[in-house]
């Protein structure tokens, strides 16, 4: 997060003013992963539902600060993400290490639905607009400008 421009000096002025600064930056990650979800429930290939039901958020204070993410726990998530088979090698998507493709089957296309959310909101800077408009909101309720 140190990487938005003004970010310290608005943590700077929240923590002058007793603010609690991981959670207000949790609660700003928190917002920015619920658009997250959105874009990715939005994009997801439907056939049941499960899928796009099963795209959840969370958010925790940690050690460092705070930390938000976006997630589904269906097993056959990565294999819609990335494709399976001839098909999913073919889809030429980038795909994390661990995610292999049997070349004996076709397999299915990659129909990607995390990533494109992911890349959205990176691209846009939505999720660093959350959290900074949250501190801003905190410091608001604290008496400072």
């Amino acid at each position: 997060m140190a990487s938005i421009q003004g970010l310290d000096e608005l943590l700077s002025n929240l923590s002058g003013l007793g603010g609690n600064v991981k959670e207000s930056a949790r609660k700003g990650l928190e917002r920015g992963a619920k658009k997250i979800q959105k874009n990715a429930k939005m994009l997801a290939p439907v056939d049941t539902g499960h899928l796009r039901n099963s795209i959840k958020t969370k958010s925790e204070t940690t050690v460092d600060g705070a930390e938000a993410q976006v997630f589904t726990n269906t097993e056959y998530a990565p294999y819609v993400e990335f494709g399976t088979g001839q098909r999913g090698r073919e889809s030429n998507i980038e795909r994390p290490e661990g995610i292999s493709y049997k070349g004996d089957w076709k397999g299915q296309a990659a129909q990607p639905y995390m990533t494109p959310a992911y890349l959205h909101a990176k691209n846009t800077g939505e999720v660093e607009q959350e959290v900074i408009k949250s501190i801003q909101q905190d410091i608001g309720k604290l008496g400072g400008k």
